[in-house]
This record gives structure tokens, C-alpha cells and sequence, in this order.
């Protein structure tokens, strides 16, 4: 039976944003204590397993690397449909980049899923926004990969056609085999949650490893196995100037295309 991998990361309640702060030291962002929800990308990327698994018959896996207290936040993946969640949890892996997250990732599937056909991302994380750990992921797999998909058709439940978008243009795919694919919010709308998926997902596997359990180089994990570092964290000061055009209404159309003009918006 074809097995669909998707990446989930939780990542800090954006409700509590302001409570972030950044270690001086190591560069690591301090979250304890903030609650945290499945980055928003990653219920798209879970949508497109769950239709497989639907249509297809294809089984769903939920992978993640995080803090064992975000295992709650994993049975949600598992209450929206999906069968098994793995993650992986230590002290080790704690200040991880992209590459070192993409490693250990990268392990973790081919320890516990290393059938896979598809694993499927979020493009970004919502806490990040860098872009990097699918194609890195793939990387590390030897598996190609296809970043800013907006649209994914399985013909047969094989053969994919898959579309990249490029802002200016469109990049149409056809696939076959083993991929990563990172998924934009234009690919589907995720599945509410429902009181029997909560129910179903308190007796679905949600398996817990550490560094050891996946025989990881441990130069390439946590901090250790990180090349970049956080220099700050800040919010960007935000100014806007509101300003009122009077006259006639052709007169008032004719002075706001200039102003366009004027600042190369037009």
C-alpha cells in the first residue's frame, strides 16, 4: 500500500507572539510556555495525504521533530485523518537550523516510513519562513522535489500532475515515483477536525525517539549540526501616511494616477 509522509511542525501560537525572545547566547528562540499549533501550511500538505488515503488507499504518516510536549498538538494531525505520527524528541536536536532539522527529518523517515512515495511540507513555516527543509529533506533522501505547489491531480493514484507556481508563470509537472512536494495555501482547504477524528486519534500510535533511537551523526543535529545562527529577532516598525484627495470626482481620478505614477505603482 503506498505510504504518504507529511512534515508537520508546530510552531508557537502566533496569538502569543510578543512573549518570544531570543537567547543572546546560542541564538535560539525562547518558547517555553507558549502553546503551540500545527503550522498552517503543514494542514494543506496533510489535506493532499488524507484525499489519497481517501481515494487511493494510500496510509498517512505524520512525522516531526519538536519538544515532547507538542505531542497534543501532533493527535491533531491524527484526529484530521492521518494514521501514525512519529516524533522526534531530545535535548540534542534542540537549536536546530534548517539543515540540521532537514537531517533529522531525513532520518527519522528512513527509519519509520522508508517506503514512502510522497512526503509532502508546508512551503514555509509560518515562525521561519525560510523554504528550505523540503528541498533539504530531499537532499538528504536522493529524491527530487518541487517547491510552491499549488495544485496537485492524481490521475491514478501513481502518476501525478503537479503545478509549480512561479508568480510570473506556471510550471505543469508529470511525476512518478518517490518526491517531495511543499504545498502553498492555494492547494486545497483543510479538513475540519470532528469529535470522532478526536476520539479516533487517542488510540492512534503517536511514537516518541530520541538521537540514539534513529542512529544520527551527532556533528549533524542541534546546534552542533548547524551552520546559521539568529543574529535578532525584532517587529519591523510599520508606517503608514493616510492622506485625502478633494475635487471633482474626474479630478480626484486624474491626481490619484499621478501620485501612482510618482511612486511606480503604475
Amino acid at each position: 500500500m503506498p505510504e504518504a509522509v507529511v512534515c508537520v511542525k508546530p510552531i508557537p501560537d502566533p496569538k502569543h507572539w510578543d512573549r518570544l525572545s531570543l537567547d543572546p547566547k546560542t541564538g535560539v528562540l525562547r518558547r517555553g510556555g507558549i502553546p503551540t499549533v500545527i503550522n498552517p501550511l503543514d494542514k494543506h500538505a496533510l489535506e493532499i495525504a488524507l484525499q489519497l488515503k481517501d481515494n487511493f488507499g494510500w496510509e498517512v504518516t505524520v512525522v516531526s521533530m519538536a519538544p515532547p510536549e507538542t505531542t497534543q498538538t501532533l493527535r491533531e494531525a491524527l484526529a484530521m485523518g492521518a494514521d501514525r505520527a512519529f516524533l522526534a524528541s531530545d535535548r540534542l536536536l534542540g537549536g536546530a537550523d534548517t539543515l540540521a532539522t532537514a537531517y533529522t527529518l531525513a532520518g527519522l523517515i528512513k527509519k519509520k516510513a522508508p517506503n514512502f512515495q510522497m512526503i509532502l511540507c508546508g512551503n514555509m513555516s509560518l515562525d521561519g519562513s525560510t523554504s528550505q527543509v523540503a528541498p533539504q529533506i530531499a537532499h538528504f533522501l536522493g529524491v527530487p522535489h518541487i517547491t510552491h505547489v499549488s495544485k496537485i491531480e492524481a490521475k491514478d493514484g501513481i502518476t501525478f500532475k503537479v503545478t509549480m507556481d512561479l508568480k510570473l508563470a506556471q510550471l505543469i509537472l508529470e511525476h512518478q515515483g518517490p518526491v517531495v512536494l511543499a504545498v502553498t495555501k492555494e492547494v486545497n482547504l483543510p479538513r475540519l477536525v470532528n469529535i470522532m477524528g478526536i476520539l479516533a486519534a487517542e488510540k492512534k500510535p503517536l511514537e516518541v525517539l530520541s538521537a540514539a533511537d534513529l542512529d544520527l551523526d551527532l556533528s549533524k543535529i542541534g546546534q552542533n549540526g548547524s551552520p546559521t545562527r539568529v543574529r535578532n529577532l525584532f517587529m519591523p516598525e510599520i508606517k503608514r501616511r493616510r492622506e485625502i484627495i478633494k475635487g471633482e470626482p474626474d479630478e480626484v481620478a486624474e491626481e490619484l494616477i499621478n501620485r501612482l505614477h510618482q511612486v511606480g505603482m503604475l
